[in-house]
């Protein structure tokens, strides 16, 4: 019975602050979902990852496993998503980005932090980098028919990653105002992200019922299942293994949507697979935590 108060007491708190969102949403009330996307992007997940990896003090190499295991899981979930919308003969384009690319930030960050502590947050901000780096040039590359690596020049999270990497070698620190204006700024990042991702849902709207709920069930068991093989892989263990494997299972991300609806990918046949797969997480991802925790 214990564990089942601890998964419900990791779980439970990422889909209230995103429900906050919803009914935020369904009110009528306005949220500037630009500003605030502009504001989590260039500001607050920045700062996070900045003040995250200097207060933990993880390992230059141990973070650089966990973007090796984010590699491999991206690489080997894409492969399976392509074979798997050839068999049911949907469209490649339309669907590929959201079964490949799940949701680390909005919920992957809060969700093993909540699980793990400071220490899996650390693990996971280097997951999710390379996630949303890959994300940005693939992802939407075959979104759009075409890669284009600017977008990954304009993302600040590249350079915080950079600078902490470099403070992390030389064993320097920020001095302590500027380590505490970080803090604070990082600490608005995850009730943002899952407000914001809450807000988002209440807006997008299915066509296929069906469709959504298969492939919904290919990108969370399917997720969940190469998270676990990429973990046996690297021979990770204890943290390390659930930090991969909780993100491999996240929903599929909100971004996709945005970008299949930029380029006229059947939005809304996506919004679907993104709607589906974070209501099937609230039931399944408690299953996918108990397994690693």
């Amino acid at each position: 019975m214990q564990i089942f108060q601890i998964l419900f007491d990791v779980v439970a708190p990422v889909f209230l602050v995103a429900l906050v969102g919803y009914l935020w949403a369904r009110s009528g009330n306005k949220l500037d979902s630009t500003f605030v996307a502009l504001l989590v992007n260039t500001v607050a997940t920045p700062c996070l990852i900045l003040d995250t990896l200097m207060r933990t003090g993880v390992s230059v190499a141990a973070l650089s496993v966990m973007a090796s295991a984010a590699i491999a899981t991206t690489v080997i979930t894409l492969a399976v998503g392509w074979l798997v919308l050839k068999a049911m003969n949907e469209p490649v384009r339309t669907y590929l980005p959201a079964l490949t690319w799940s949701n680390a930030g909005n919920m992957g960050l809060p969700m093993t932090l909540f699980a793990f502590g400071e220490q899996g947050l650390s693990l996971s901000i280097a997951f999710f980098t390379l996630s949303s780096l890959s994300n940005y040039t693939l992802g939407q590359g075959i979104a759009a028919g075409g890669i284009s690596f600017r977008e990954v020049i304009r993302m600040p999270v590249v350079y915080a990653i950079a600078l902490a990497m470099v403070l992390i070698f030389w064993g320097l620190h920020l001095p302590l105002f500027a380590g505490r204006a970080v803090q604070l700024l990082g600490g608005i990042a995850v009730p943002l992200m899952l407000m914001s991702l809450g807000y988002s849902l209440a807006s997008l709207r299915m066509t296929s019922l069906r469709t959504s709920v298969v492939l919904a069930l290919v990108r969370l068991l399917g997720g969940f299942a190469i998270g676990w093989g990429v973990a046996w892989l690297f021979g990770l263990e204890g943290v390390a293994r659930g930090v991969v494997v909780i993100q491999s299972a996240m929903p599929a991300a909100v971004l996709n949507y945005l970008f299949a609806a930029r380029y006229g990918n059947n939005p809304q046949d996506v919004a679907g697979l993104v709607v589906v797969s974070t209501t099937l997480a609230m039931f399944l991802l408690p299953v996918f935590l108990w397994t690693v925790m």
